[in-house]
């Protein structure tokens, strides 16, 4: 007889394998690209080594996923944060990915990356209520 069993939090690291392996082993059968994960970080740090800013980002197939970009208050507005975004749109033109996507939220100044050149591509609103999280990309012009 099969169990339906509840838990909080990560799964236990056996039943991770399992199910990795579970989607892989689907992937490969529908002929799916490889699925293979890299995570990148830029960080900048003041001179006496505490962090001030930071872009996390994960590669997923030929596209770069921006997952955190942080700046600390004290360096708000000095153009970090959009420098952070110049070299993670760098590298990903170095590596002739097709373009770069994040989620933010309606209070997380959406219109900062739309100055970038980034474009809604979908929007869930009441999430949570009052606010809206939002799907930004930005489509890359491969030369060569």
């Amino acid at each position: 007889m099969m169990n339906i069993e509840f838990s909080n939090g990560q799964l236990a690291p056996q039943l991770q394998v399992q199910l990795s392996a579970g989607f892989e082993s689907h992937s490969q059968q529908q002929l799916a690209p490889a699925y293979e994960q890299q995570r990148l970080n830029w960080t900048v740090q003041d001179e006496h080594g505490n962090l001030v800013a930071a872009l996390t980002a994960d590669l997923l197939w030929d596209w770069l996923y921006i997952d955190e970009l942080w700046v600390a208050d004290s360096c708000r507005g000095s153009g970090m944060g959009r420098q952070l975004m110049q070299q993670a749109e760098l590298y990903a033109v170095s590596e002739k990915l097709s373009g770069l996507w994040l989620w933010t939220q309606s209070w997380q100044a959406p219109e900062f990356y739309q100055r970038l050149g980034f474009e809604e591509f979908t929007r869930f609103e009441g999430f949570p209520t009052g606010h809206s999280r939002i799907g930004l990309r930005k489509y890359l012009q491969v030369q060569g």
